[in-house]
C-alpha cells in the first residue's frame, strides 16, 4: 500500500503525487472520477484516455471510402448548396 498526501489549492484543485501517478499509470488528459460514498469514504479511479487509432474500427463502416480527392469534392459541393440555399432565403 501506498499513502501519500497532498493539499486542496485555493481553486479546489489537487496535485496527484508521483508515487500514485505512477503507481497507477496515470498521464496527461487521463481522468480521474471521484465517488463519494455513503460511508463518507471517497473512492478515486482512473479513465485512461483512449488513443484515437485504438477507436479505428469500432463503429460499421457505411460503405467503402472513396478517396480524398472524392470526398473534398463532395464536401465542395455540400458546403455551395448551403452557400445557394442561405442566398435565396436572404437575398444577401
Amino acid at each position: 500500500m501506498i499513502v501519500e498526501k497532498t493539499s486542496i489549492t485555493g481553486k479546489g484543485q489537487i496535485q496527484i503525487p508521483a508515487k500514485i501517478r505512477r503507481a497507477i499509470g496515470a498521464e496527461k488528459g487521463d481522468t480521474l472520477l471521484f465517488k463519494l460514498m455513503e460511508s463518507g469514504e471517497i473512492k478515486v479511479e482512473l479513465i485512461k484516455k483512449r488513443n484515437l487509432m485504438e477507436l479505428a474500427g469500432s463503429l460499421p463502416a457505411k460503405g467503402e471510402f472513396p478517396g480524398l480527392d472524392e470526398e473534398e469534392e463532395k464536401t465542395r459541393q455540400k458546403v455551395a448548396e448551403k452557400v445557394d440555399k442561405k442566398y435565396e432565403t436572404t437575398g444577401r
